[in-house]
Parts: structure tokens; C-alpha cells; sequence
């Protein structure tokens, strides 16, 4: 055969071709998944439906062609297969708990990766038996599955929910010179002060049970005797509205309708 698939010269180059390809799907995975942000409490859902489907069918036709490598006896083809296969679903799963942004196109560049290189062995690769193939892209195939799976366990468990947010500690609205401190909290009341200027309130704060990823809010409980530095009715309803497990975001509104946002320092 002529071309890549002829000759020792022609197997080095295929496998400088797929050790490409296994930089290629480091370097993606890698700089994508530093810049995503899992633990993100509002992740961007906007456009996601081509890159889902685009994903959904790279999984699938990885797994079509890891068949069709095991019937060709093309070894190569197929451990390239599985690691397009590992990819795809860790993508998935990374766009539902960080959603989009710009960690995608370096993970769109991970994901093309395996799929040339799957592309290029079905080919060219001559067919043999498993336990023949010592070529010099060997450890590339085992070392792209090998980061493959890593990247598939990483965005398994990677995600965090409302439910791992501790409220407690300082929040402030600089611009409103507000400030909530809420003590820690077990799952039942536990105490707030809340002060705005040379005003200050006491009284009991909870969170909503059951915690729902989209709609946690925090209950200021104020009975009829508490000085009141908010106007309004006897519980204030603070949102979650964004941030990170780590910082998150609170709002509620403030007496002239305006939304206050409070950070925790």
C-alpha cells in the first residue's frame, strides 16, 4: 500500500500523527477544564443545543467505530475509538454543571483530537492482531484512554450543588451600606443581625426545604417586635441569584424595589 500505511518510515509518521493528536487532547482538556467553572451556582444554558448534539453524535459514532475497528482487526482504530468515546460524555457532563463559555472551544479542540486520529487508523493502519502491534504511537493510544478516563471521572464529580453552600458568615451591599450576618446554620433556625446605617436587627434566619438547584432562598423570620431596618413584611426572601459555592451571590429588595446583591467578605 502507498502512502502512510507502506513502510517503516510510513508507520513513524503515523505515529508522530497520533502522539499530535494526544498533545492535542491534553492540551485541550487541560486549559478547558481550568477555565470552566463547575461549581458555579447559575451556569450559562444559553445555545447549548448544537454543541449537545455535536456531542451526542461523536459518542455515538465513537462507538460505531470501535466496532467496526474490532472487525477490521485494526487494534490501533479502536483504543482511539474509546477515547473518543470517554470524551464526549465528560463534555456532557462538564456543559451541565458549568454550562458554556470559554472553556468549550479548547474542549471542542480536545474532542476532534481522538476523532482524527480514529479517522487516520481506519485508514491506514494495517490489519493485525492486538498482541502484534508495538509501533511507535503505542503509548499514545494507552496514554490518550488514560486521560480520557481521567477527564471523565473529573467532570463526574466535579459539579456542586445549593445544597453545598454554607450560608453562614458576612454578607454586604457596599453601595446600600447594608450588612447580614447570618451564624452557622444545621439545617434548622439559626440567628441573623442585620444592619443598614445606624439601624440594626435581630431575629432568625432558615433556609427552604427541600433545596432545589434553582430556586434556594434564604428566610429572614422577623416576628412583630423586631426593629425592622428593611421595611416589609415579617420574612424577607433572599435569593440565590449566582456565583460559586465558594462566594455566592444573595439578592432580595431593598425598600424601593431595587434588587440588593450582598457577597459574603
Amino acid at each position: 500500500m502507498d502512502g502512510l500505511g507502506s513502510g517503516m518510515p510510513s508507520r513513524i509518521r503515523l505515529g508522530v500523527v497520533r502522539w499530535l493528536a494526544f498533545g492535542a487532547l491534553t492540551v485541550g482538556l487541560t486549559v478547558g477544564f481550568v477555565l470552566a467553572e463547575p461549581t458555579s451556582l447559575s451556569p450559562d444554558y444559553t445555545d447549548i443545543s448544537v454543541p449537545l448534539g455535536v456531542l451526542l453524535i461523536a459518542m455515538i459514532g465513537a462507538m460505531v467505530s470501535f466496532v467496526v475497528a474490532l472487525s477490521l482487526r485494526k487494534p490501533e482504530a479502536a483504543w482511539w475509538a474509546v477515547t473518543s468515546a470517554m470524551v464526549a460524555p465528560a463534555l456532557l457532563m462538564m456543559i451541565a454543571s458549568a454550562g458554556m463559555g470559554t472553556w468549550f472551544p479548547w474542549c471542542a479542540v480536545a474532542l476532534c483530537a481522538p476523532l482524527i486520529a480514529l479517522a487516520v487508523c481506519l485508514r491506514h493502519e494495517q490489519p493485525e492482531p492486538e498482541d502484534t502491534d508495538a509501533g511507535p504511537a503505542r503509548g499514545a493510544r494507552r496514554a490518550s484512554v488514560a486521560l480520557a478516563a481521567v477527564a471523565l471521572v473529573v467532570s463526574t464529580f466535579s459539579g456542586a450543588g445549593m445544597e453545598d453552600v454554607d450560608y453562614s458568615g458576612t454578607w454586604t451591599n457596599h453601595e446600600q451600606g447594608v450588612t447580614l450576618t447570618l451564624s452557622s446554620s444545621s439545617g434548622g433556625r439559626s440567628s441573623y443581625t442585620l444592619t443598614s446605617g445606624t439601624c440594626s436587627e435581630a431575629a432568625d434566619w432558615t433556609l427552604d426545604h427541600p433545596q432545589m438547584s434553582t430556586s434556594v432562598q434564604v428566610w429572614l423570620l422577623r416576628d412583630s417586635g423586631t426593629t425592622r431596618c428593611i421595611p416589609g413584611p415579617d420574612s424577607i426572601r433572599l435569593y440565590v441569584v449566582g456565583g460559586t459555592v465558594a462566594k455566592p451571590i444573595l439578592s432580595t429588595n431593598g425598600p424601593s424595589g431595587v434588587s440588593w446583591h450582598l457577597t459574603r467578605e
